[in-house]
């Protein structure tokens, strides 16, 4: 119940909005299993999975021992985050080469990384991980997501004379990070985000005017998207796709790198200045949601351009 799987199901009912006959394949392959309940919105088909000629699977990037098993029909990765391949959480240099040989040895990534799958077709939810493809002489085609569409609104205009000053977390995303900023600032109310069925959240992102994140940013993750569309400014990182201004499109004056020596002072004037003048903050976020809200039909015509073709 993540923003992978969720793409997933995306992508299959856009294309079959589109005529192309798509269907979504549950791990483990010998196993029954029926649609999450958040996922029943979606148009996704659940089948069995099937290697024959004439057939396209695509497969997250999580999962590259699996395609490489195929043999009859065309694999295809979409890398729907690149450190989450990579093993990568950006703490120790060393020990993410650990968890990556770790995972070699158990025979769920290839030694020579991407370099291994030059063979398969490749899609790329993010900058980040094209360059990373690029570096291993592939180039991907683009296909983006979109958050939940239900929330590509403006109803957080309806809160906004209401935000509180509380400032909210993913407690699994840079812990540490936000630890550090938590004791710096005992004055104002952290929350982190947990155990919380959808509306929930939305209820507690609407309450907020703050949402920080400085985790590894593997993809172009979905609480930061879904933070500014329910009216929270934003605080991150500059790690993963967070380093660059087209997976997360924000002024960079809010982008904090956390690893500089001044980077906690920074963080508590910056936050001070939001919550005391949210309304001048929140609106240079509005470009940004400007961009969200085009993500559906962006991801639209990525799947026509490339799908439709390969079927003429």
């Amino acid at each position: 119940m993540t923003g992978g799987p969720e793409a997933l199901h995306q992508l299959v009912d856009h294309m079959n909005q589109l005529g192309l006959p798509a269907y979504i394949t549950y791990l483990p392959f010998d196993q029954a299993a029926s649609t999450p309940e958040p996922y029943l919105r979606y148009t996704a088909p659940v089948t069995n999975y099937e290697d024959a000629a004439g057939n396209l699977i695509i497969f997250p990037e999580v999962y590259p021992q699996l395609a490489d098993k195929v043999r009859h029909a065309k694999a295809a990765i979409w890398w729907l985050s690149l450190e989450n391949f990579l093993e990568r959480r950006h703490i120790w240099p060393l020990h993410d080469k650990v968890r990556y040989i770790k995972r070699v040895f158990q025979g769920r990534r290839p030694l020579r990384g991407a370099k291994s799958l030059k063979h398969m077709i490749h899609f790329s939810q993010t900058q980040h991980a094209t360059e990373y493809l690029n570096q291993c002489g592939i180039e991907p085609i683009p296909l983006i997501d979109s958050i939940n569409e239900d929330f590509l609104n403006d109803n957080h205009l309806a809160y906004a004379s209401t935000k509180r000053d509380i400032i909210l977390y993913n407690p699994n995303k840079g812990k540490k990070v936000t630890d550090k900023l938590i004791a710096a600032n005992p004055q104002w109310q952290f929350v982190p985000l947990k155990g919380l069925d959808r509306e929930q959240l939305s209820q507690q992102l609407y309450a907020a005017k703050l949402y920080i994140d400085f985790g590894h940013h593997p993809g172009r993750d979905r609480m930061p998207r879904e933070a500014a569309m329910h009216g929270c400014c934003l605080i991150t990182g500059v790690l993963g796709s967070a380093g660059n201004d087209v997976d997360l499109p924000i002024p960079r004056r809010y982008k904090l790198d956390s690893s500089e020596a001044g980077f906690v002072a920074e963080f508590s004037k910056l936050a001070a200045d939001i919550l005391a003048d949210f309304t001048t903050h929140n609106r240079n976020f509005d470009s940004y949601r400007a961009y969200l809200k085009s993500e559906p039909n962006i991801f639209r015509k990525q799947i026509a351009d490339y799908f439709l073709e390969q079927q003429e």
